[in-house]
């Protein structure tokens, strides 16, 4: 017996006297299996960890001895998939390094992001103009913190949105533009706090390009306008506005105790740093945050999934920086112990677009 076979073995199992009563109840089981298979099809079996009944399927499964029946069970097939996510799941060091390892690109996002400068800054009138038409569409409460507000940005008469980017000719941009448009820029992804940061920044120097020293100057031409715009709106302002009694409390008038940050800010040493945010939460469930991140035309899912983590990373690279100047964000402060209102404008990245062979990552704090 110490020598039999795996295959003898179950043949003895099958035919072997000793088990025909088992053989016969699985045999009275067969109709009871049907059953079960109609009640799969009508919807009333589900599974709880998918919330599906589209994968159900009932098995045999051997999960006693295997000298006794095997059990028949419903089994999720769908399974298998979670189990291979689990699997496939990679830390924040393995993401870096996969990140710096493949930092390439093939082709260009040139005609989507074409369309876009082509209507708002693609020549100095068509800059003036979409200037001149900048609005505040209206002001609502953040979604998710009430006693803070926002005023939504639009221009062409709430149609657009304000976007600028970096240009070398009227006519357009092609993808060999892409290195000398772009700027160096850096993300540290928690402050010492450890509060998650959704901003990338840029040291502006004395040895900026031309295009680049252009798309300055008109990011102060935006900063410039929100304030006139800021201002006409704090003298004009009503009861009626969902600002109104912060501004009150704070004393708030058109020239006095409010302050403003723009895009473009002061740091130490009279230090300017441009500053562009991306948004960290998801509009798309296939997408890790709600900003694309791409290398040319190949996306970043590395990145963008370093990108929506709680953990601590820094990235430095070379970015194009096309943006969307999309709200003013509006809150109470204390400055110099005096209560205050404060505006910021933000904006945000169209892509986060990598120039190829620039990127490097680490997960060590410097």
């Amino acid at each position: 017996m110490d020598n039999i076979s795996m295959k003898a073995l179950d043949k003895f199992f099958k035919e072997s006297s000793l088990f025909s009563e088992d053989r016969l109840r699985e045999k009275n089981k067969l109709p009871v299996l049907d059953d079960e298979k109609k009640k799969i099809k009508k919807n009333s079996i589900c599974c709880k960890r998918c919330n599906n009944n589209k994968y159900i399927e009932l098995r045999r499964l051997q999960i006693r001895r295997c000298d006794e029946e095997a059990t028949i069970v419903y089994y999720c097939s769908n399974l298998l998939k979670f189990k291979m996510q689990k699997k496939n799941f990679k830390s924040s060091e393995q993401l870096v390094k996969s990140i710096n390892s493949s930092n390439k690109s093939s082709t260009s996002r040139m005609d989507y992001y074409n369309r876009i400068l082509s209507s708002s800054c693609s020549t100095d009138m068509i800059f003036q103009r979409m200037i001149s038409t900048i609005n505040f569409k209206e002001v609502v409460p953040l979604p998710k913190n009430n006693s803070m507000f926002r005023f939504v940005i639009k221009c062409f008469n709430n149609t657009n949105n304000v976007n600028l980017g970096p240009l070398k000719i009227s006519s357009g941009i092609t993808l060999t533009d892409l290195p000398s448009l772009s700027i160096p820029m850096s993300h540290y992804h928690l402050n010492k706090n450890n509060f998650v940061q959704d901003n990338f920044i840029h040291r502006i120097s004395e040895n900026e390009t031309e295009p680049m020293k252009k798309f300055i100057e008109r990011l102060r031409f935006i900063d410039s306008r929100m304030q006139m715009l800021i201002s006409d709106y704090i003298r004009h302002i009503d009861e009626s506005s969902p600002i109104y009694y912060m501004l009150k409390k704070n004393n708030v008038t058109f020239n006095q105790n409010w302050i403003f940050t723009g895009i473009i800010n002061k740091g130490n040493n009279n230090t300017e740093y441009i500053n562009i945010r991306y948004f960290k939460d998801s509009f798309k469930g296939k997408k890790k945050i709600g900003t694309n991140v791409y290398c040319g035309d190949d996306y970043l899912d590395e990145m963008a999934d370093l990108l929506s983590r709680d953990t601590f990373c820094y990235i430095n690279g070379n970015i194009y920086p096309l943006i969307k100047v999309n709200y003013i964000i509006i809150n109470e402060r204390i400055v110099n112990n005096i209560p205050m209102v404060n505006f910021t404008c933000k904006a945000y990245f169209v892509d986060i677009n990598f120039i190829p062979n620039s990127i490097h990552c680490s997960t060590k704090r410097l």
